[in-house]
């Protein structure tokens, strides 16, 4: 496979209930301590830690359906509010992908890039799945 995604896609590790929630569309906002400029299209990892798994239930999400340490969709930022220590990322166009992208190793930095070949070959496969979810909105 040739790898092929932008440069400039990044994504971003979420505890799973939540990187869930942002990708079926029932969490607009996600909070950080730093603000950003970034805008457009971010893959979202679910991460490993099970750290939040009590928010499951909020969001009726089955967390035995879950992958984690995956790439499970990517969502756009369209927006930053809020003040020092509070931020909150505007979110829009969720797409929970139909074929997670499992055994990707999460990151600490709040947006991070394909630095190995692994992570090139899974942004490659993230791109073709927001590429695929674009014609089918436009479809409809």
């Amino acid at each position: 496979m040739e790898i092929n995604y932008p440069t400039n896609l990044k994504a971003i590790s979420i505890h799973a209930p939540f990187a869930y929630a942002i990708c079926l569309g029932l969490k607009r906002e996600e909070y950080r301590t730093q603000p950003t400029k970034r805008r457009g299209w971010v893959l979202v990892h679910a991460s490993l830690s099970k750290a939040s798994d009590e928010y499951f239930t909020t969001y009726n999400i089955n967390p035995s359906t879950v992958k984690r340490g995956a790439i499970i969709g990517a969502v756009k930022i369209n927006g930053c509010t809020g003040s020092v220590g509070n931020w909150a990322y505007q979110l829009d166009t969720p797409v929970l992908f139909e074929q997670p992208i499992e055994e990707v190793k999460g990151k600490q930095a709040i947006f991070w890039g394909a630095n190995s070949q692994e992570l090139q070959f899974a942004f490659t496969l993230a791109s073709q799945q927001i590429a695929k979810f674009l014609n089918t909105k436009e479809l409809s």
